[in-house]
């Protein structure tokens, strides 16, 4: 079960959350947006998602990993 920690809006404290298996960045912005109740919309891309709800920078890290960033 990886365990995530994501950052966004240079927040200091992670969003945290157990997954039964690995996740997309799509699926991680998704965790994102609902945590923060905004409705996702119509389709977009993961960069779309992020510029259009003001999430940058956005960063995550998967089990302690090294830092990974989603543009």
């Amino acid at each position: 079960m990886p365990i995530y920690r994501v950052w966004y809006r240079n927040n200091e404290e992670p969003l945290e959350f157990a997954t039964p298996g690995r996740i997309s960045e799509a699926d991680i912005v998704d965790r994102v947006l609902a945590h923060e109740r905004i409705e996702r919309g119509v389709p977009a891309t993961v960069r779309e998602l992020v510029a259009g709800h003001n999430l940058a920078p956005v960063r995550y890290t998967e089990d302690e990993s090294e830092m990974n960033a989603i543009w």
